[in-house]
């Protein structure tokens, strides 16, 4: 196959987003907006495979002709390797509820207006029947539930539970861990559900300033029920502290968080940092992110903890080292 520069979203993947959207991707690119969308208002009818398909070819031939769409344009997600040319999905991102029981300082869905507005909610488990009944989706590929929050969309159960019956062999789950599930929990056990849970925080006080709930307690108790149905050696079960700015950026904060996930049996920690901060600040003076970074790493590898980076703090790195290798965190 021949090696040129492409996306494994453009390729090979599918969102359902909020407003009703189906994207090639979930890449916000700070500097050309990226995120191209295959279908507007889409409310849960039945698709076309063949139409699908060809929409997306037309995007990934123009990478073919070394021509990337301006809105990818130096996007952390494009990679220069051999690429396929077979038409079928190995990511699919599952976003399309806003609803959360959580009000993240960080997060804009649950309070802009456009989106709650332009949301409606529509039944997903019938297109994922028709996706497995047709082998759109690879088994072996990854299935990613994110939101709002997953937990507490009513066919959540159900659709984790499909795939869990279908023998999909990777399951991630973002999850602010706040309602326990009893899905995650088999899937956990089974060996095939990943979860990622957005901390944020050491303290009960900073937790809840950024989540501005008081979920503290609820969600360490879930996690260490997650974490313990693990299968032996598995890394399943993973925390995540997203950085923001003037809020939780300190060490302290993310000592006590790396000793209480470490202390429940977490392996393997996620740093990210605060999306809306660093949109607004991509030309500002990153050094001290990269330094709290750089600790955060150093201090994780001393408990003999893996330490991932995500989207905008792995941006952060690449910005500072000047360097355009390719982000491998995650499940």
């Amino acid at each position: 196959m021949k090696e040129f520069e492409s996306c494994g979203y453009i390729e090979h993947g599918m969102v359902l987003d909020h407003c009703n959207r189906i994207r090639h991707c979930n890449n916000f690119n700070p500097r050309y907006g990226g995120r191209p969308v295959i279908y507007e208002n889409y409310c849960g009818e039945k698709i076309n495979w063949k139409e699908f398909f060809q929409i997306k070819r037309e995007l990934r031939n123009k990478y073919r002709e070394n021509s990337c769409p301006e809105s990818c344009i130096g996007c952390v997600g494009n990679a220069q390797k051999p690429w396929d040319e077979e038409d079928y999905i190995d990511y699919l991102l599952l976003t399309p509820w806003v609803p959360c029981n959580s009000h993240c300082i960080y997060c804009q869905a649950p309070r802009d207006k456009y989106v709650i507005e332009n949301t409606k909610v529509y039944k997903v488990l019938p297109l994922i029947k028709d996706m497995i009944k047709n082998n759109i989706l690879k088994k072996d590929g990854t299935i990613d539930f994110a939101g709002g929050e997953p937990t507490i969309y009513k066919e959540f159960e159900a659709l984790l539970s499909e795939f869990i019956k279908h023998d999909f062999e990777k399951i991630i789950i973002h999850t602010n861990a706040i309602k326990k599930s009893n899905a995650i929990i088999k899937g956990i056990k089974k060996g095939v559900v990943r979860i990622l849970v957005s901390v944020d925080a050491g303290t009960k006080a900073v937790h809840e300033r950024v989540k501005q709930v008081k979920s503290y307690d609820n969600v360490w108790k879930h996690l260490e029920i997650y974490a313990k149905n693990q299968p032996k050696d598995a890394d399943n079960v993973k925390t995540k502290y997203i950085i923001v700015p003037g809020l939780n950026d300190n060490e302290s904060e993310i000592d006590i968080w790396l000793e209480k996930s470490k202390n429940i049996g977490i392996k393997s920690v996620v740093l990210n940092l605060d999306f809306n901060w660093i949109m607004d600040n991509i030309n500002s003076d990153l050094t001290n992110l990269y330094n709290l970074m750089k600790y955060t790493q150093k201090k994780a590898s001393e408990m003999n903890l893996r330490c991932e980076l995500y989207g905008q703090i792995f941006q952060v790195k690449r910005e500072v080292e000047k360097t355009r290798e390719e982000n491998i965190a995650g499940f």
